[in-house]
């Protein structure tokens, strides 16, 4: 008689989902435990870091340029529209990562919301852009004008970028791949939006300081 110590690994369903599941939930080897390898983690905290360096090296700039003066400038009032907007963002994909989590399929619909939001976010940006247009305050009208500008526009840049992350998600829902990977893309997609939501706020708390 032959005995062995090892079991036949059996690949199993994990289940449909309690809400309007279908038979797309299989675990492909992505048991809990294997969520937790920190190889996308790593490569997505080295990401966040690089663009920490950066807009920490563009308020550095902007805080020796301006060497104390007080800003030009009122914040427009859009600008808090904005960071409403961003704020109700982050807590839209910590509610999707949470449904997600318990393998509830209406998870997209607010993966919907946060893109709705981010879009509402830049176009509040624009209207932002354009205020400060119609005050005759334009790029190279003074340090204050330039730098809000340019953190800003790069700002807005890594928010296409988080739009094309949500993107990649509802992908992932189209084409049923596994619970792990889904659970992967919406991981890194939620940690890189809430950077950018800090980000952001950093930017609004930067020019509220040189304006006291």
């Amino acid at each position: 008689m032959v005995t062995t110590l090892e079991k036949t690994s059996i690949r199993r369903p994990i289940g449909p989902p309690p809400h309007n599941g279908n038979g797309w939930w299989w675990s492909d080897g992505d048991d809990p435990q294997a969520l937790a390898v920190p190889s996308w983690k790593l490569g997505t905290w080295l990401g966040l870091g690089t663009l920490t360096v950066l807009f920490a090296a563009l308020s550095s700039a902007y805080v020796v340029r301006i060497g104390g003066e007080r800003l030009a400038f009122a914040l427009p009032a859009t600008v808090w529209l904005s960071t409403a907007l961003l704020v109700a963002n982050s807590v839209a994909l910590t509610i999707a990562q949470r449904r997600l989590r318990r393998k509830d399929r209406r998870f997209v619909a607010w993966l919907g919301v946060a893109a709705l939001l981010s879009i509402g976010f830049l176009i509040s940006q624009v209207a932002t852009w354009q205020t400060l247009a119609a005050q005759g305050l334009f790029f190279t009208s003074n340090p204050h004008s330039s730098f809000f500008y340019v953190l800003t526009a790069v700002h807005a840049a890594h928010v296409l970028g988080g739009l094309g992350a949500l993107v990649r998600c509802v992908y992932h829902v189209r084409v049923r791949s596994s619970f792990g990977r889904l659970r992967r893309a919406l991981g890194m997609t939620a940690t890189y939006w809430h950077f950018v939501d800090a980000v952001w706020l950093w930017i609004v708390a930067l020019f509220l300081w040189t304006s006291l």
